[in-house]
């Protein structure tokens, strides 16, 4: 990892004139899908469709990494909850409550928005389960 700009990394993945770039970044993990697309339509040299399908994922980075910074794992794991990656939505110490209610609801539309939800149906039904236990739906 070069850097933990999660903020700006669509300009550095993209990198200088002569090719250098500084990608490999925390949010990768989040942005995934979107993220492998993009870098496929770079090195095909399709820069519009590189910044078509990451401009929508920048919105999502800095939501997940809002102040307090250091909460940006709670985004992370309700992304992968989503996803289906894991079953649950619980973390060691209950870190998922680091994060309210309201911010992983602003997380789940720009998940949406940014196209990384692998499986819409199976991340709107999960949220509606995170809602009714949040005693929100």
């Amino acid at each position: 990892m070069y850097t933990g700009d999660d903020f700006n990394y669509d300009r550095l993945i993209l990198g200088d004139e002569q090719g250098h770039s500084d990608a490999l970044l925390g949010i990768f993990e989040a942005i995934a899908p979107a993220a492998s697309l993009a870098l496929t339509a770079l090195d095909a040299g399709d820069l519009p469709r590189y910044h078509q399908i990451l401009a929508p994922t920048v919105p999502l980075s800095r939501h997940i990494f809002a102040s307090p910074t250091q909460h940006y794992k709670a985004g992370v794991v309700f992304l992968a909850f989503l996803n289906g990656f894991q079953s649950h939505f619980r973390m060691v110490r209950g870190v998922e409550s680091a994060r309210s209610v309201a911010h992983l609801c602003d997380l789940f539309v720009l998940a949406d928005q940014a196209g990384v939800l692998r499986d819409p149906d199976l991340a709107t039904q999960r949220m509606r389960s995170f809602l009714l236990l949040a005693g929100v739906a």
